[in-house]
């Protein structure tokens, strides 16, 4: 089997220093028998062509194999090849497809285990068989350019896929450590598939309608975790050793993503900048910094940024322990941080939803830097 979209020749290089064999597995567009979670998938495409006033045509979307080397059979869906005719390229916008993964357990159930949007990927014969991704982008890690591109190898974990293998421009291939259990991988495109499976669960434990929908609302809010990826990047960098205090030299120089202002753009700061579209701040007494944290507002917006979400992404362990609600969409949330190297640290997280188009939505995060732990109070009843 190709590979299912097109590939720039960086990409295919980078693919062929995985080191496995090209041979590929055979597919069947439509694989008897197809489970039911699988069938609905496939079912959808067909309504949604139609939708868009085309027509289901022929085309090998679905591959059976055994993904997992369980020797059961599972199922990809991928939405990239699913032909509509009179609407091509309908899914596979901006070059992108959707691919999931639908993995069959012991108790005889096919659940989907992964799913991602992808610039192209392929199928590799094996045990068990494998799957080969390209991404491009912020995929590809906070910091990428929109045009660098990434090519990985899944691996079965017993929950989920992840990227066992990834290579990247300019480097070698090599397995991927093992993560200790006392936290998540640093790597933030690889925490994506975990982010997205306890995604998933948390939506359906709240709403059991959720199964409908969850798959896509997590994407969407994976999208606001890669966003706030250089925010979040920064205010780790800005955090302390066990023990310190950082002065304010210190920090404008670890937190290189930050364009600093010349002078703060009020009396009341001892710095600020900008990162992307978050305005960045530090504040304290005299010259001490106590803390350092990002902003947003916009008329009628919803809002773009998670950064609890992306501090975990990259290794920190962030536990809500208090929150508050304010309104319909608006209220705040204190968690308690810790980070590898680094001192305990209070994140606080202020947020509103405009409730009406002519209304502000807004956003803030702000990190503490005097090493002090986070206050306990009441997490019950803010659903905001």
């Amino acid at each position: 089997m190709r590979w299912a979209y097109p590939l720039s020749r960086t990409v295919l290089g980078m693919l062929a220093g995985l080191g496995v064999s090209s041979e590929l597995a055979s597919a069947q567009a439509r694989p008897p028998p197809v489970p039911p979670l699988v069938l609905a998938h496939m079912n959808d495409l067909d309504t949604r062509c139609r939708a868009a006033g085309g027509r289901p045509g022929q085309g090998r979307f679905v591959i059976a194999q055994d993904f997992t080397g369980d020797g059961r059979l599972d199922y990809l869906v991928s939405e990239g090849d699913y032909a509509c005719t009179g609407r091509p390229g309908l899914f596979r916008p901006g070059g992108e497809g959707r691919v999931d993964i639908y993995v069959a357990n012991a108790r005889g159930q096919v659940l989907r285990a992964w799913s991602d949007n992808l610039i192209a990927y392929r199928i590799v014969a094996g045990q068990p068989t494998r799957v080969q991704i390209a991404k491009r982008g912020a995929a590809c890690g906070a910091s990428a350019a929109p045009s660098a591109q990434c090519a990985a190898q899944l691996a079965w974990n017993g929950s989920t896929f992840g990227a066992a293998v990834s290579v990247g421009a300019g480097a070698s291939s090599a397995p991927a450590q093992a993560h200790a259990s006392a936290g998540p991988p640093t790597d933030p495109a690889a925490a994506m598939p975990g982010f997205l499976a306890r995604c998933r669960r948390e939506y359906i434990a709240r709403e059991a309608s959720a199964t409908r929908w969850a798959d896509q609302q997590c994407q969407d809010d994976w999208k606001r975790v890669v966003a706030s990826g250089p925010a979040a990047e920064a205010l780790l960098a800005a955090l302390p050793a066990p023990g310190q205090r950082p002065t304010l030299a210190d920090i404008r120089s670890r937190a290189t993503g930050v364009r600093w202002a010349a002078r703060p753009a009020s009396g009341g700061e001892l710095a600020t900048g900008q990162i992307g579209g978050l305005s960045v701040d530090v504040e304290g007494r005299g010259l001490l910094p106590a803390s350092i944290g990002v902003s947003w507002m916009k008329v009628g917006a919803e809002i773009p940024y998670d950064l609890p979400g992306a501090l975990r992404a990259r290794g920190a362990t962030i536990t809500e322990v208090a929150c508050e609600k304010l309104g319909v969409g608006e209220g705040g949330r204190v968690y308690a941080g810790a980070a590898p190297g680094k001192a305990p640290f209070v994140l606080t997280v202020d947020q509103r939803t405009a409730p009406t188009g002519d209304a502000n939505s807004y956003y803030s995060a702000r990190v503490s830097l005097d090493g002090r732990a986070a206050p306990r109070g009441s997490t019950t009843g803010c659903d905001f």
